[in-house]
Order: C-alpha cells, then sequence, then structure tokens
C-alpha cells in the first residue's frame, strides 16, 4: 500500500503543477461554457443600433405592403417600450427609361379605356332615353342603330381590356426586374440593410422573399416573419369580413410561463439555465474524466519509450504502479472538480451568475456529479492503462482514444431527446451502458421530473461491476506487457493473455 500511496503522490504532485492541468481546469471550462452561453446572449441582447432601411418590392393587390409592413413594425416596437429599429423604404424605378416608356404606353392604354368605358355608358343613358320616350321619331332605327354603336364599343373596349391586362403584366414583370437590380446594388452600396418582394397572390399564399448580406440575422428574420405573420392573416381576416375589434382580440398576442412540475414544489422552467446546465456539466464531466485519463493514458506510453517504467518496477509491482497511477490521476480529477465547485458556488453567491433558475445546484446532485465522475474515472481509467501498456506508441493507440472519447460524448447528441423525454425507456436501456452511463445520468438527474433512485442504483451497480471487470482485465494486461517494445499486439495475442495471464 506504501508504494501505492507514492506512486499516487508522485503522479498528483507532477500533474497538478502542470501547465496543462491548469489550462484544462479555468481555461477550457470558460471557453465550453463561452460556446453555449455566447450565442445566447447574443441573441437575446439588443444593443443600441442605428435604424435598419428595408426596402419592399410590391407586386401584391393594392401595392399597399409597404405602408402595412412599417405600420406594424411601428407598433410592435411600441408594445416592446422602444423606438422602431426599421424603416420601411418602397422601392423606386424612375430611373428607368425602358420602365418609363412603358408607363407611358400603359397609361395612353389606360386613357383609351377610360373614354371608351365613359363613351359605353353615354350610349347606354341614350338608350335608356330611347326605352323611357316612346314618343322619339324614328325610335326603332335609333335603337338599332345606338345597339350597333355599342356593340362596336364593347367589343374594342374588352379589346383595350385584354390589352391593357397584358401591359399591366408586362409592366410588373419590367417593374420587378428593375426594382431587383436597383435594391441589390442599394444593398452592396450599403444605403439597404435588406429588401423584401411581395408578389401578387402575397394574401393567399403568404409567401415573401428576404434578401440580405447577412440572411442568417435570426433576430431581423424571426421578427419579420411575425410581422408579416399578423399582416397576413389581418389580410385573410378582412376578406371573410371579420370586424376590426374581433380582428383586434384575436390577434392579442400571448406570453408563456413554463413550470416544471415535480412531487416537491412548482418552478418557473428556463430551457437556458435548466437545459444548458446539465449540458455543461456534461462537458465538465468529459472533461474531468478525459484530462486525467489522458495523462494516463500518456504517461504510461511515455514511460515505456523512455523505460522509466523498468525503473519503476524495480521498486513495486505493476499491481502498485496501476493502482497508484489511477488513485492519483483520480485524485487529480476529483481536485479539479471541487475547484469547479467552488468557482460556481462563488459566481452564485456574489450575485456575478443568478441563481434564478438553478435549483439543480444542490449538495445531492453535487454527490451524484462526484459519484459518476469517479466511477467513470475508474472505468475509463482502467482502459486507458491498458491501451497506454498495450500499443507500442501513442500513434497505434489514438484510433481507440478517440473512439473511447467520442463514446462519452455521445449523450450530448441525444440530449435534445433527454430534454424532452429524460425517462423514456430507450433512453434508460443507453444509460445502463457502462460507456454511457456518467454522461446521460449527469443530463437525467436534474431534468427527471419523478424519482429515478431505481436508475441511479442499477447504473451504480452496472458501473461497479464494469470497473472490476475492467481492471481485472487492465491487471493482468498491464503485468504483461508492460515491458514490451516495439511489438504492436493482435487481438489474439491480447484474448490469449486475457485468459491465460
Amino acid at each position: 500500500m506504501k508504494n501505492i500511496f507514492r506512486i499516487a503522490r508522485w503522479e498528483f504532485l507532477s500533474r497538478v503543477k502542470s501547465r496543462s492541468f491548469f489550462f484544462n481546469t479555468f481555461i477550457s471550462p470558460l471557453l465550453f461554457t463561452a460556446i453555449f452561453i455566447l450565442p445566447i446572449y447574443f441573441y437575446n441582447y439588443q444593443p443600441e443600433v442605428s435604424v435598419k432601411l428595408i426596402g419592399v418590392i410590391d407586386l401584391s393587390e393594392g401595392r399597399t405592403m409597404g405602408a402595412e409592413l412599417s405600420k406594424e413594425l411601428n407598433r410592435q416596437s411600441r408594445m416592446e417600450n422602444k423606438l422602431s429599429e426599421y424603416q420601411v423604404y418602397n422601392i423606386s424605378v424612375k430611373n428607368s427609361k425602358p420602365y418609363q416608356i412603358m408607363v407611358e404606353d400603359f397609361s395612353d392604354i389606360k386613357n383609351q379605356l377610360d373614354s371608351l368605358s365613359s363613351l359605353h355608358n353615354q350610349i347606354k343613358v341614350e338608350r335608356t332615353g330611347y326605352y323611357k320616350n316612346r314618343g322619339t321619331p324614328n325610335r326603332q332605327f335609333a335603337l338599332d342603330k345606338s345597339y350597333e354603336r355599342l356593340r362596336e364599343v364593347r367589343e374594342e373596349k374588352e379589346l383595350i381590356e385584354i390589352e391593357m391586362y397584358r401591359f399591366q403584366t408586362a409592366l410588373d414583370s419590367m417593374y420587378e426586374k428593375v426594382a431587383r437590380i436597383s435594391a441589390d446594388s442599394m444593398i452592396i452600396s450599403n444605403l439597404l440593410n435588406s429588401y423584401m418582394v411581395f408578389p401578387g397572390n402575397f394574401a393567399k399564399t403568404g409567401f415573401t422573399e428576404y434578401h440580405s448580406k447577412n440572411p442568417g440575422d435570426l433576430l431581423d428574420t424571426d421578427r419579420l416573419e411575425k410581422v408579416m405573420q399578423n399582416i397576413t392573416i389581418r389580410k385573410r381576416m378582412i376578406e371573410a369580413k371579420i370586424e376590426r375589434n374581433e380582428m383586434r382580440d384575436l390577434l392579442r398576442p400571448i406570453h408563456m410561463e413554463k413550470y416544471k412540475v415535480s412531487t416537491e414544489d412548482q418552478e418557473e422552467w428556463n430551457i437556458y439555465a435548466q437545459f444548458y446546465g446539465p449540458l455543461i456539466g456534461v462537458f465538465l464531466l468529459f472533461m474531468a474524466i478525459f484530462t486525467s485519463g489522458g495523462y494516463l493514458f500518456s504517461g504510461v506510453l511515455l514511460e515505456k519509450s523512455n523505460r522509466v517504467i523498468e525503473v519503476l518496477l524495480s521498486y513495486a509491482t505493476s499491481n502498485q504502479i496501476m493502482g497508484g497511477k489511477i488513485l492519483g490521476l483520480g485524485s487529480l480529477g476529483l481536485v479539479q472538480i471541487l475547484i469547479w465547485f467552488l468557482i460556481t458556488g462563488l459566481f452564485v453567491s456574489t450575485g456575478f451568475v443568478s441563481s434564478s433558475g438553478l435549483s439543480y445546484l444542490n449538495m445531492e446532485n453535487g454527490f451524484y456529479f462526484l459519484l459518476y465522475f469517479s466511477l467513470g474515472f475508474l472505468f475509463y481509467g482502467a482502459i486507458f492503462i491498458t491501451i497506454g501498456s498495450v500499443f507500442p506508441n501513442e500513434y497505434d493507440a489514438q484510433q481507440i482514444n478517440q473512439f473511447l472519447r467520442t463514446l462519452a460524448i455521445f449523450p450530448v447528441l441525444l440530449s435534445l431527446l433527454v430534454l424532452s423525454e429524460p425517462n423514456s425507456g430507450w433512453i434508460r436501456i443507453l444509460s445502463y451502458i457502462p460507456f454511457l452511463s456518467p454522461s446521460f445520468m449527469i443530463l437525467r438527474i436534474p431534468l427527471s421530473s419523478v424519482a429515478i433512485s431505481a436508475d441511479i442504483y442499477i447504473t451504480t451497480f452496472i458501473m461497479i461491476f464494469s470497473i472490476a471487470a475492467t481492471i481485472y482485465i487492465a491487471g493482468k494486461l498491464f503485468r504483461v506487457t508492460t515491458l514490451m517494445q516495439g511489438k504492436k499486439p493482435s487481438w489474439n495475442e491480447i484474448v490469449y493473455w486475457i485468459k491465460n495471464a
């Protein structure tokens, strides 16, 4: 036992003073936490910014989308008690000569149609007079003559209407083409922040286009989508002849507060605090296990290549060396976790981090975190020390090392499913796999709305059994392969050593 503690003390002191330990304990957690928190912060934080100019290319019926968009944006800003960040600009194409020529031609056709409509109405009035005044000389002749004129004017009017519709379509197409070119150049010149295109059937389909240098700006796109949703619903309600008072009530926004119900109490649910917190905890658990495990893995390989292991074997047995390394580096991981606990407690107690929604930061969950770290480290530590002793160099062992790291962080990929169904059958089954148990249980314990004591007992038993089996196998392989140099063993040899060592 004395040799085990000596080796453990040496491993602990040599690693705790290293720069890599300082980096993994203080810098890496900050970087991982920043990866989660900064996107949320920047998404929610709205700094004082200059007014954003939104262009509108309006092909919809009535050409009122620019005014409606501006009105709705201002209304939402008033509801949020702040000045509007947006100004709406209707894209003008007055400087386009081809468009102006087409507008003039369209105007001429429209004047012709107006004249024919006026003449058509005038003839109808004359015929009405003939019908009423039966004493009109040559009344039948006048009726026949006026009917011929009415028919000719109506036919000519229909032809002009067809021509006008064709011109209107061509004019809209020309306007859209020129307006898009103009809007694109204005965006490139930074005169516009973005522009929207509303097709003719917008009210029916709800389809619109958003053009910007940065269409991935969720703050702008989400807000504009909500605004356009309100406008579209309002238009459809008007078409359905719903009264404005009823419309106002139907469009009143909602605000939903989320609460987590448990056997103890109810608390307000904050997804950022109560979901990302355990997720960060899984990353920290992963870092603690694989920081210490990495030291164990690389240390054995380095000592083999430098033949330091031969010196150690002259003072202690292979089992004592393995036990001392696991104990020393496991203690290093515990110190790392305790430092994180102290930093978290300091931030919460000083008010730097709000404790609202962080009810899972309690002694019970802290105990479970330490429990699953200890179990996870003993399990992975035995595997790492085995890999380090079996393989002749780090390159050959790296593939298995990367596979184990990927496997341990696998629960993070399923974190959204764990959030929605932390107690589902297949999530529970995955929790019983020793490689996944520590990470899955750290995620499940704070998120579960029902007691999972049975799962805690089961996974703890599975981990203890797996650790015993792994350490037993690791002890056999470590004893046989410690002094091997330059030879990469085959899987058949490894199986033979496990059976017969």
